[in-house]
């Protein structure tokens, strides 16, 4: 009875152990700062994000940039309902095919959300250029972090 006591124990310490490598994968994704909160300074920022250690890297990157936030300082990058809905990786140019909603989104929050997306997919190795599409139209065309003006030039 001991050891099977014994064998159960150790069962469990090693499914637990199991469990934590799988969902203890971290992926760093850019998100917008609240209107709320944005007062001066990036209207994005990075935050890390816990997923499924099985995913492979653009992967667990798309279920971290579509996942809620848990910073009450910032909000998806992508409006609600909108969604990374899968992808396609062509040499180093990723393309993010997203819900239909987005070719809606216009100005800044477009701009934040492109942004946000060549941000995080850009830092996957591999991954030099983002494109956006919803089936076969493209919304976005190729774009690299350094495609992005992350401060106001203008006043300088």
């Amino acid at each position: 009875m001991k050891k099977l006591a014994a064998i159960a124990a150790a069962l469990t310490l090693l499914l637990g152990l199991t469990a934590c490598s799988l969902s203890g994968k971290s992926v760093t994704v850019w998100r917008a700062v609240s209107p709320y909160y944005l007062e001066s300074g990036s209207a994005v920022q990075s935050e890390p994000v816990s997923v499924n250690a099985s995913l492979s890297e653009i992967e667990a990157a798309v279920e971290a940039f579509n996942s809620d936030t848990t910073d009450a300082e910032l909000i998806r990058a992508l409006p609600e309902g909108v969604d990374i809905t899968g992808w396609e990786l062509n040499g180093t140019v990723l393309r993010l095919n997203v819900s239909a909603e987005y070719a809606s989104v216009t100005g800044y929050w477009r701009s934040i959300g492109d942004a946000c997306m060549a941000l995080t997919f850009c830092a996957i190795d591999g991954v030099e250029s983002v494109s956006v599409y919803s089936g076969d139209t493209m919304l976005t065309a190729s774009m690299t972090p350094e495609d992005i003006v992350l401060t106001d030039a203008s006043a300088a």
